[in-house]
């Protein structure tokens, strides 16, 4: 087996596959979107709500997409308009309900900000975060996400900080 890329642009990337003389080509969105058919996810596009009925698998993929868009690409209406419930439950005692307001109060201070990713991962209906939250002028901080998730949709939010004090003993302290 042999596999080239055309010189196309890369959203155009064409791949072609050739075996026994004979040559196959396909876009490369084709060759996505039948993967994306022999995981389950072909049923599940953004936006992911409201909720609907979504394997293990098919949420840990959907949040990754979403830690992706939020933490990554710094889209954060994207990411919660496309994965969030409108009556986002928000468990941290300094904000409120609601996705709109969590749209309104990290869209200025999300992009001002670097994360560098510790942990993350998926269990039991629940999407996690650790990293280290770098912001200029500040001390860096050490923050863990909590998703609960119904199906395909984001419901529910809680988190943990602690900046690290710069005269910590622990040289390794809260993500070393």
């Amino acid at each position: 087996m042999t596999y080239t890329s055309s010189t196309k642009p890369a959203r155009h990337a064409l791949f072609t596959y050739l075996t026994g003389g004979t040559k196959i080509t396909m876009k490369l969105s084709t060759l996505a979107g039948a993967f994306a058919a022999t995981i389950g996810l072909a049923s599940a596009a953004a936006p992911y709500c409201p909720p609907r009925p979504a394997s293990e698998a098919e949420q840990a993929a959907i949040f990754d997409e979403f830690v992706h868009k939020l933490y990554v690409d710094h889209n954060v209406s994207g990411a919660l308009l496309d994965h969030g419930d409108v009556n986002w439950i928000e468990h941290d005692p300094m904000a409120v309900s609601g996705r709109q307001v969590v749209i309104d109060a990290l869209s200025g201070f999300l992009p001002t900000t670097k994360q560098t990713f510790i942990h993350k991962g998926f269990v039991n209906g629940t999407g996690f975060t650790h990293f280290r939250e770098d912001v200029p002028g500040q001390a860096p901080t050490a923050i863990a996400d909590f998703f609960r998730f119904d199906g395909t949709c984001i419901m529910e939010h809680w988190d943990v900080s602690q900046t690290r004090d710069p005269n910590a003993a622990n040289p390794i302290a809260l993500w070393g």
